[in-house]
């Protein structure tokens, strides 16, 4: 999920069964962002109100001084429908499965937290446990690179704007950015590929009348107009 649509943490953790559609975009599958978890702190919420609240998920333990909601995307811009690839769509057809497994092994204790990331008794992942279940990951898989969770997002959005050759508008419909500018100076180094690219097409283009010359000889002189003649744009 994370990979395909460049998600945040708590946006993974915020995703519900109801936001998957697997007929969506004539049969590919989409899922919707819009909506996040995020543990925050009681007291900042008794003074901000719970306006922006969709759900607050019950804490059983004793004396917390925080509580595990589920609220609005901060901005506006993240709120966006991803597509999914093939072999997402077959895992989350496969998670689905074993959510109604779940389930059915005791359904009298099950409790159905209403989220697409559950416990096997039904109850929500938040975003910690997704960041502790990749550095287990990670452990048992030393062969590569160490990151923080969110480095999948980063890593997603600069293949994607690799591979796109640097369309950041349609990398801005995946990964929520408020503008495209805020994009491009975040991934700007993304860009270095396509500007060697460019500097080569450049070179192929207009030198090709040289090439066979010998080192250091005068490039050949071509009918260029002459510079009295050229009208300068205004």
């Amino acid at each position: 999920l994370t990979l395909v649509g460049a998600l945040r943490e708590g946006e993974v953790a915020g995703l519900t069964p109801e936001d998957l559609d697997f007929e969506g975009a004539d049969g590919t599958g989409t899922f919707r962002i819009n909506k996040c978890m995020q543990r925050v702190q009681k007291a900042s919420l008794a003074k901000t109100g719970k306006g922006c609240i969709l759900q607050e998920f019950e804490d059983k333990r004793e004396g917390s001084t925080t509580t595990l909601v589920l609220k609005k995307t901060k901005t506006a811009s993240s709120n966006r429908t991803i597509f999914m690839t093939a072999v997402l769509k077959e895992e989350l057809k496969h998670w689905l499965k074993r959510l109604e497994m779940d389930e059915d092994v005791d359904p009298e204790r099950y409790r159905n937290s209403g989220m697409l990331l559950r416990l096997p008794n039904g109850l929500a992942v938040e975003p910690v446990l997704i960041r502790k279940k990749f550095l287990k990951w990670q452990d048992a898989h030393p062969e590569f690179p160490r990151i923080v969770f969110h480095g999948l997002r980063h890593s997603s959005a600069t293949y994607q704007l690799l591979q796109s050759d640097g369309d950041f508008k349609s990398v801005q419909g995946n990964t929520g950015h408020a503008t495209a500018t805020v994009l491009m100076d975040t991934y700007a180094h993304t860009q270095d590929k396509p500007r060697l690219e460019l500097t080569e097409k450049i070179e192929a283009d207009f030198y090709s009348q040289n090439v066979g010359s010998k080192p250091g000889s005068a490039p050949e002189k071509q009918n260029l107009p002459d510079a009295s003649q050229i009208t300068p744009e205004v």
